[in-house]
């Protein structure tokens, strides 16, 4: 019984990390990516007013 929780509390520490891990990725790689999009995005939108 023992080895079972043991196991389980592997496996979700284990799934936590790679999340983790996949998010703080992610964010970085969209930092850069998502200021040039909003200033795209704001560009477009108010080009047709001026």
């Amino acid at each position: 019984m023992k080895g079972k929780r043991g196991q389980t509390a592997v496996e979700y520490l284990l799934t936590t990390v790679t999340l983790v891990t996949f998010f703080a990725g992610m964010y970085g790689f969209l930092q850069g990516q998502l200021r040039s999009l909003f200033k795209l995005a704001g560009i477009k939108i108010l080009t047709p007013y001026y």
